[in-house]
């Protein structure tokens, strides 16, 4: 089960990272219409919310392979890293549990492993 939650991890990392990489660099191709919008008094409400998800998911990507090696050690930390930056893109941007929710199971796992027991 370590291994399943190092491999999930990083995949789930992976994904997190890829996603919140393309919707901070889409926002940023439309950096000019998004401040005309702004400007008329356009609601920008949903694409605000996707950028702050985006900041979130590409830290997911650091914290789905830093989890996922903790996990490997049976640190219970990484669990609940996985979990937290899984889940929590979703509050601005629930659509991005399709890509996150690879860390949660991950993080889920990495809660179930049990420690390593010192041997004498």
């Amino acid at each position: 089960m370590r291994m399943v939650t190092l491999i999930l991890g990083i995949l789930g990392g992976l994904a997190a990272g890829f996603l919140g990489f393309k919707w901070y660099s889409d926002a940023s191709e439309a950096k000019e219409l998004l401040a005309a919008l702004k400007g008329m008094g356009g609601d920008t409400s949903e694409i605000d919310g996707l950028v702050t998800a985006s900041y979130i998911l590409m830290a997911g990507l650091a914290a789905g392979i830093a989890g996922g090696v903790l996990g490997l050690k049976g640190n219970k930390v990484g669990g609940i890293l996985m979990i937290l930056f899984g889940a929590l893109p979703a509050v601005w941007a629930p659509k991005a549990l399709v890509f996150s929710g690879l860390l949660i199971l991950a993080g889920i796992f990495g809660l179930l492993v049990k420690p390593k027991t010192a041997q004498a």
